[in-house]
């Protein structure tokens, strides 16, 4: 999807006033015609919110700010860069935006969940904690206290818990999860990348 795509998307999500708010990766073919370097993808693509002011209606600002996929440019209000939007002439040109979504994947030696897609990591590990003690017979708020408490990395007598993927185990059968991230190019074009 082009920028003009993604902007209509993320104006018309957010006024709707949502709880949660999407996601998209921008990545750039050129950062403006003085610069003529190569760069790898993941430094030349930038995640960015729709919980930015130049998506929001009714804001006193206007600002997109975004951060590097390789780490290496945190934070930066990409406004001022992109030839679309306030960057002019000289500007980095958008090459191609995506909508990133996530997929909680289920693999059971008792049957098979059918994967569930949403919008955040945080929802996605949400879900695959409560499946975790829906599986176990265990209450989640615990479990999902300690996931928060441990930076995202927990392990119990019959389980694990990580960033983008967990094991459960008894004495009848095993499951395990997987959180992988989605592409949403457009309708007709969705890739399931890999776990983080």
């Amino acid at each position: 999807m082009n920028y003009s795509q993604l902007k209509t998307l993320f104006c018309k999500h957010e006024s709707e006033d949502p709880s949660t708010h999407l996601t998209a990766y921008i990545t750039f073919s050129s950062f403006g015609p003085e610069n003529t370097k190569e760069y790898p993808w993941e430094t030349r693509t930038y995640i960015v919110s729709s919980d930015n002011k130049a998506f929001q209606p009714n804001k006193g600002g206007y600002s997109i700010f975004g951060s590097c996929l390789d780490g290496t440019d945190r934070c930066v209000r990409l406004e001022a860069y992109m030839a679309e939007e306030r960057g002019g002439k000289n500007g980095w040109v958008v090459e191609e935006c995506c909508i990133v979504g996530y997929m909680l994947m289920e693999h059971s030696d008792c049957g098979i969940e059918t994967p569930r897609i949403v919008f955040t990591m945080e929802m996605a590990q949400q879900e695959m904690l409560s499946r975790i003690a829906e599986f176990l017979g265990i209450d989640p708020d615990p479990l999902r206290k300690e996931y928060r408490r441990s930076n995202c990395e927990i392990t119990g007598d019959c389980f694990y818990a990580k960033k983008d993927n967990a094991h459960a185990s008894t004495i009848k059968c095993s499951d395990s999860w997987q959180i992988r991230p989605l592409y949403i190019r457009s309708l007709l074009d969705i890739t399931v990348g890999h776990g983080q």
